[in-house]
């Protein structure tokens, strides 16, 4: 009991606090029905998928200026790194239907009262046979910024061609573009 009378009263609700949330998350784990357990597993590699995704994204991305640069006059050997701020955007088909009811009552007195109710069903449009549902839009992702590292780059000139082709190539801002000479050990 002497721990508590020397903690000021500001620092104890917090610690106070944390420990039930402790409790309560050690309650959870243990009690926890199968289904939350399903939903818990399914949650989490959705958050690697989509980190995965954003890899294979930049890569891709890479690759292809890498085969573009390297045909490029004394540009020589490339090394590119990409990075995407978001990643791929999609808007899916919804088949929705809108349901609007009223409903007026009269009591006893003569007065009367009317109640509405509107019910939306909204459902993603999936062909059958198909492994997912209609893509209406899909919104490319956006380049946070790009780095070459090549061999031609000591030459101004080539430097700058290697920034405009890169710059046309992915749409980015210039001031996202850093184009360096191939140095090293």
């Amino acid at each position: 009991m002497k721990f508590f009378e020397e903690v000021s009263p500001k620092l104890l609700l917090p610690i106070v606090a944390a420990i039930a949330v402790a409790v309560i998350l050690m309650f959870n784990s243990n009690g926890s029905s199968k289904a939350g357990a399903e939903v818990s597993q399914q949650t989490v590699p959705n958050v690697n998928n989509e980190a995965t995704q954003i890899g294979l994204l930049e890569k891709d991305l890479e690759d292809k200026l890498v085969q573009n640069l390297q045909k490029m006059t004394g540009v020589g050997r490339v090394q590119v790194s990409v990075t995407l701020s978001t990643s791929l955007k999609s808007e899916f088909a919804m088949s929705g239907s809108i349901t609007k009811k009223t409903i007026k009552e009269a009591d006893k007195t003569g007065g009367t009262r009317e109640s509405s109710e509107v019910t939306e069903n909204n459902q993603l449009v999936i062909p059958n046979g198909a492994s997912g549902p209609v893509i209406v839009m899909e919104e490319r992702p956006t380049v946070a910024g790009v780095l070459i590292i090549a061999e031609g780059a000591q030459d101004p000139n080539i430097r700058e061609n290697i920034h405009n082709a890169v710059k046309t190539l992915l749409d980015v801002p210039t001031q996202k573009i850093s184009v360096q000479p191939m140095g090293g050990v």
